[in-house]
């Protein structure tokens, strides 16, 4: 229907005219009065409609556009028009001059226009469209178009869109990372899959995010978690299909929930049609072109062209047949693109516009500090490839965070911008902090991660500079920031403040220690890393700009340390050896825990799988999953998550503008030695512009809370204060 409607509008002379609201229908209720689900969960009912009219949907405007007048098509048949809708209860707050909270919306789509007079042959083309729309659904007694008085005017009265902004949708947004193949599997194979994701929208839902950022899906031999893309536009056979995609997006989006999907521009799998197109055609060849291939030094160039070893271990280089070697930053499986040529920018252009056409919201960019490459200079052995270990300010290392890859963006914003709303993207840039901004601003990606936040210890001066760091970036890019403390490639956030809090040359190395030895080299203690995990997850949910989950978090899920190596599928596991050996990224990728009953020692999968599976989940479950499975804590008012449930909802009514934070005087280091391992400690305190304040205690000793009501807490006051390890989400100056 909704093509039907984009078609009868091109009829009138709006192409291209794109909605501002999102859908809503009242299947149940057909006709009724106009209501709307806020993030407290409650019904409002509109009020604002002329007596008697009962119409059958509503929308408004964003503040300072022109208002709305509305016509409705009820399921009764009447035609009629409503008057502008101002009324829309107390779950309705603004937050800033360039966004609003918006309800939730189920259903069918509608649309809505700013409101100016029609030229009369303009109104009757207009009633024309919206009567002949109504006779051929109104079999179906479903709301079928929304449409203001202005259908052409868009020059006098332009729309208030986010093309207007820097800022889009994911700006403030809560968004929920999925890995696919251990979310949900649908069909006993043991691997995740699209449709187990649109099983479980109503869970995503119900949690309170906004977003979910796929993984890869693709076609892929999985030599890399699905990173080793062999069809850019396709679905992996084994996690359903095209059709399986669309259903999930349709899901998504009746639910109000947008969609992000992984881009890997870096690479390819070694099985993608272009790169078995250049080993067959030969160096110099115009395929070759599309890889970097050279030639090896030596007498015979037996040698690789250089002596850079891969970010997963072993040599970057691989021999072919015919003498030439090809580079490969990660593992062998996972060729290196070159982008000096002109037909892989067409390419990606071509990826982002397929799935932007299928209605994908935005794009996460896999390695997007990787793609620009300068292999043309005489001092390349001197150069590390492994990331982080000789990053430069200027943008002139060979392989990392060069200068040319933002003209790259810059052509991806293009793209990007052909749609309305303009599509949204985010970085994967390790890069140094000073230059995170560069690929944030809104003439290229948008959003870069901040990855300094989810490297810090669970200490005040780490998380206290990590902060200053992400909104600093922010501000130089004209941008929003992002806070990220667990994700695919990372040990869970609950076990790395489980263990010591000790810096170390490599962020996360006590942990990565710990997971080498099965668990066994320091003492986890949960008790302790829950409680921090819980601190932390209000200390970001807090912050302005985007948040990112990983699944599991919700959960409070452990890293599982004690996987069998000889059943691991990172590459890492075995592709490092000595002192640089690793046991690699799965600890965090275990299916997760649904059902707490269904035990794995049973044939069992703890719900990851049907009853009936053939095969047993990818990577093993422990059964320590059955305490943390989703069914146990929906149950429990005081889990983990029932607090990301309240806070991730009282986030949504709470956010103010982007990147607006104030120091509280509470702020502040202890003087004292009585951080976590003997630290310093400190009580982080901020407050936000819409008048809500955050405060996190790192010392020993329980702290005052400023004066307000208190809306949230990690853990539980004593006697009124805040304990160590703990944070609270106070409404400054209200009793």
């Amino acid at each position: 229907m909704a093509q039907l409607v984009e078609h009868n509008l091109a009829k009138v002379g709006v192409a291209g005219s794109s909605p501002v609201v999102r859908s809503i229908a009242f299947p149940d209720r057909l006709g009724g009065p106009f209501s709307a689900k806020w993030p407290s969960g409650k019904a409002e009912a509109c009020k604002a409609f002329t007596p008697g009219s009962n119409p059958g949907f509503a929308s408004r405007q964003h503040p300072g556009a022109p208002a709305p007048v509305l016509f409705y098509i009820c399921g009764h048949g009447s035609v009629g028009r409503a008057q502008p809708c101002q009324g829309w209860g107390r779950g309705f707050e603004p937050r800033c001059p360039l966004q609003t909270q918006q309800p939730d919306y189920n259903g069918s789509r509608a649309f809505s226009y700013p409101s100016s007079g029609l030229e009369p042959e303009r109104e009757r083309a207009f009633w024309g469209v919206a009567v002949a729309l109504f006779v051929v659904d109104v079999s179906f007694g479903r709301i079928i178009v929304g449409i203001s008085q202005n259908l052409v005017a868009r020059e006098i009265h332009p729309m208030a869109t986010e093309k207007s902004s820097s800022r889009s949708w994911m700006s403030d947004a809560a968004i929920y990372q999925i890995y696919p193949r251990s979310f949900k599997d649908s069909t006993g194979s043991g691997l995740g899959d699209i449709a187990g994701i649109t099983q479980q929208m109503d869970y995503l839902e119900r949690l309170g995010i906004e977003a979910i950022w796929l993984s890869p899906f693709y076609p892929s031999p999985l030599v890399d978690g699905g990173y080793d893309v062999a069809d850019y536009c396709d679905v992996d056979p084994r996690l359903g299909s095209l059709d399986d995609f669309d259903d999930m997006i349709a899901a998504a989006h009746a639910c109000g929930i947008k969609v992000i999907v992984d881009i890997v521009p870096n690479h390819s799998s070694n099985q993608h049609p272009w790169f078995k197109a250049a080993l067959a055609a030969g160096p110099g060849s115009p395929e070759r072109a599309r890889y970097i291939f050279r030639d090896g030094r030596g007498e015979h160039g037996e040698l690789p062209p250089t002596n850079w070893n891969a970010n997963f271990g072993g040599p970057a280089w691989t021999r072919v047949a015919d003498g030439q070697w090809y580079l490969h930053m990660f593992t062998p499986e996972q060729p290196d693109f070159d982008w000096s040529c002109p037909e892989v920018h067409a390419f990606f252009c071509d990826v982002l516009t397929f799935w932007s056409d299928r209605g994908v919201d935005g794009f996460r960019i896999d390695v997007a500090h990787g793609l620009a490459k300068d292999l043309d200079r005489d001092d390349l052995d001197r150069w590390h490839l492994a990331e982080g270990d000789d990053m430069v300010d200027d943008g002139t290392h060979p392989l990392w965070d060069r200068n040319e890859v933002h003209e790259i963006y810059r052509e991806w914003r293009r793209v990007f911008d052909r749609y309305n709303p303009p599509r949204s993207a985010v970085a994967e840039a390790w890069v140094l902090p000073e230059r995170q901004y560069l690929y944030a601003r809104p003439s290229e990606l948008g959003q870069t991660f901040n990855f300094e936040f989810a490297k810090a210890t669970w200490t005040y001066d780490d998380m206290h500079t990590a902060i200053e760091k992400g909104l600093k970036a922010a501000v130089e890019s004209d941008s929003a920031s992002t806070w990220v403390l667990s994700n695919h490639d990372v040990p869970r956030v609950a076990t790395r403040y489980a263990l010591p809090q000790i810096k170390a040359t490599r962020y996360h190395q006590i942990a990565l220690d710990w997971l080498l030895r099965d668990g066994s080299s320091y003492d986890e203690d949960r008790e302790l890393g829950e409680r921090r995990a819980r601190a932390a997850l209000l200390l970001e949910l807090a912050l302005p700009g985007s948040a990112y989950v990983y699944q599991g978090e919700e959960l409070g899920l452990f890293e599982v340390a004690d996987i069998p190596w000889a059943v691991l599928e990172d590459p890492t596991a075995t592709n490092t050896h000595g002192p640089k050996r690793e046991k690699g990224r799965d600890g965090c990728r275990v299916p997760l825990p649904w059902v707490a009953a269904d035990d794995p020692t049973q044939g069992g999968s703890f719900g990851f799988s049907p009853a009936d599976a053939d095969a047993a989940p990818h990577l093993p479950q422990p059964a320590w999953f059955s305490d943390y499975a989703a069914d146990r804590e929906e149950a429990d008012p005081t889990s983990m998550l029932a607090l990301y449930r309240d806070a991730l909802w009282l986030r949504r009514k709470l956010r103010g503008c982007a990147n607006d934070l104030a120091w509280l005087d509470l702020d502040g280091r202890t003087g004292l030695a009585d951080g976590a391992e003997g630290t310093e400690g400190g009580v982080i305190a901020y407050r936000r512009d819409s008048g809500w304040a955050c405060v996190t205690n790192f010392g020993a000793a329980p702290v005052e809370l400023p004066a307000g009501r208190v809306l949230l807490t990690s853990s539980p006051l004593v006697d009124g204060r805040l304990a160590q390890d703990s944070s609270a989400w106070i409404m400054l100056g209200e009793i």
